[in-house]
């Protein structure tokens, strides 16, 4: 009894094998039919829509802002990301700020931070990393109403204007990967 076995299961091996023969598709290989019958679908990601916002907490609220004062309220970045009216909800946003990369980190007295156009040259400066966020329906976002990405900048303590920007990671979301618009935001003295 215990020879028979493997002879079964040689025998279903090689049956399967002669099928797939006579189907004309390796049995390695996927189908390259849907479930009707017809061409499988190929699931391409769509182009996306990347609008990049500055927020901060003034009068109680979070609202849309494009300037603070120095030693003001902390902006917030906001990445919103869709496609045909539909937000993302996987993926994730990458920020970075235009920086000259020079002098160390978090010195306020040699500030690294450059506007837009330092980084848009090509020789002044270039886009430096600030924070990865995962969009997965909060993504940081939890009290500017949440669907988004968003990472907290912090408040200035010199006035300076700063580029930014977000490149989204589609990662299966169905929208194609590409970046926001930079946009400059400006910290001015206190009045």
């Amino acid at each position: 009894m215990a020879r028979r076995a493997p002879v079964r299961l040689i025998v279903a091996t090689a049956s399967a094998v002669a099928l797939a023969a006579c189907s004309g598709q390796s049995p390695l290989e996927p189908s390259a039919t849907g479930a009707n019958g017809g061409p499988a679908a190929r699931i391409e990601a769509v182009a996306g829509t990347y609008d990049l916002t500055f927020w901060a907490r003034v009068d109680g609220t979070y609202q849309i802002v494009s300037s603070l004062p120095v030693q003001g309220p902390a902006m917030v970045l906001r990445a919103d990301v869709s496609a045909g009216g539909i937000a993302a909800t996987q993926g994730t946003a990458i920020f970075e700020y235009c920086s000259y990369k020079k002098g160390p980190a978090n010195d306020i007295t040699r500030a690294d931070e450059a506007p837009k156009e330092a980084c848009e040259d090509g020789r002044t400066a270039s886009w430096a990393r600030l924070r990865s966020v995962t969009i997965d329906g909060d993504g940081g976002c939890r009290a500017l109403g949440g669907g988004s990405a968003c990472a907290l900048f912090g408040s200035v303590q010199i006035p300076r204007t700063v580029g930014f920007r977000y490149r989204f990671s589609g990662q299966r979301s169905g929208i194609a990967s590409g970046t926001s618009p930079a946009l400059n935001f400006t910290w001015v003295p206190q009045s």
